[in-house]
C-alpha cells in the first residue's frame, strides 16, 4: 500500500509542475470553497488532471474523424444553415424536421468547449460554406473553470474565424440553458449570457437567442420536465422550447 501511495503521489507531483496546472488547481480550490465543498489533496489533483485532459485540442478527434468519413462518403453540400457546438446540438436528433423547410446540417460533438470548435474549424465549419451558423457552446468551458470573460473571449475568436472565412453571414448564438445539473454555475452562466447578449446588440450579423427565461418556471425555478435523468441534456420537451426560439430568430432572415 505504501509503495502504491508513493507511486501515485510521485505521479501527481510530476504533473503538477507546470504553471497552468497550478493555476487550474487554484481555481478548483477557490470554486470548491465558494460552494462550501471540501476537497482533499488528491481530489484536487484528480479533478485538475481530468479538466486538463478534457481541454486538449484532440479530445474529440474520434468524432471529428467520423464527420470526415461521412463527408467523404456523401458530402452534405454547401450553403445550408450549420448548427455546431457541444452535445445539446449533437443530440438534437429532430433538427432537420424541426427546422423545415430550411436545409440544415448538424455538426455538434461531444462535450465540446469553444476551443475545440475553433481547433476543428477547418473540418466542421469551413467545408460547408454555410449561409448562416447556429452556435451553442460555452457551458462546458465554465464547467472546466474558465471564467465567463475567458469563455466569451474564445467565442470572439470563433466569430473572427467565421468573419474572415465567410464575411458577414449571420451567426445565431444560443445562450446557455438553465440546467439542473449545473445550478452551481448559475452566476457564471448568467454573466456569460449577458456578455454575449451585449456583444450581439452591437453587431448586426450576430443574434443572441435567449433560451434561459423560457426554460424557467414563473417563480424563476428550473424545470426538471425539460431534461433527461442526468439533469443536463434535454428531452423532447426541452428541444420543443429550443425549436420555437430558434425558428423565431431564423424566421427574421429566412422564409419559414
Amino acid at each position: 500500500m505504501n509503495k502504491k501511495f508513493l507511486i501515485i503521489s510521485t505521479f501527481f507531483i510530476l504533473i503538477s509542475c507546470s504553471d497552468g496546472f497550478v493555476e487550474l488547481e487554484n481555481r478548483i480550490k477557490i470554486h470548491a470553497e465558494k460552494n462550501g465543498i471540501e476537497k482533499s489533496f488528491f481530489q484536487v489533483k484528480k479533478e485538475a488532471l481530468y479538466i486538463q485532459q478534457w481541454s486538449k485540442d484532440d479530445t474529440f478527434i474520434d468524432e471529428i474523424n467520423e464527420f470526415k468519413r461521412l463527408d467523404n462518403e456523401n458530402f452534405p453540400g454547401k450553403g445550408k444553415i450549420l448548427f455546431t457546438g457541444s452535445s445539446s446540438i449533437r443530440f438534437w436528433d429532430s433538427l432537420e424536421e424541426d427546422m423545415e423547410p430550411l436545409e440544415v446540417l448538424n455538426r455538434g460533438f461531444g462535450g465540446a468547449q469553444i476551443s475545440h470548435v475553433i481547433h476543428h474549424f477547418e473540418v466542421i465549419v469551413k467545408p460547408y460554406n454555410p449561409k448562416a451558423i447556429v452556435f451553442f457552446c460555452g457551458t462546458n468551458d465554465l464547467t472546466a473553470l474558465k471564467t465567463p470573460e475567458e469563455t466569451v473571449h474564445d467565442f470572439k475568436k470563433f466569430l473572427s474565424l467565421v468573419r474572415n472565412e465567410f464575411g458577414n453571414i449571420k451567426v445565431y448564438v444560443i445562450g446557455i440553458k438553465p440546467t439542473l445539473d449545473r445550478l452551481y454555475l448559475d452566476k457564471e452562466e448568467r454573466i456569460f449570457n449577458s456578455l454575449v447578449s451585449s456583444l450581439a446588440s452591437d453587431d448586426a450579423y450576430l443574434e443572441y437567442i435567449n433560451i434561459w427565461d423560457p426554460m424557467l418556471n414563473q417563480d424563476g425555478s428550473r424545470m426538471p420536465e425539460l431534461f433527461i435523468e442526468d439533469g443536463l441534456h434535454m428531452n423532447e420537451k426541452g428541444y420543443e422550447v429550443w425549436t420555437k426560439k430558434v425558428r423565431e430568430s431564423l424566421g427574421k432572415e429566412f422564409d419559414l
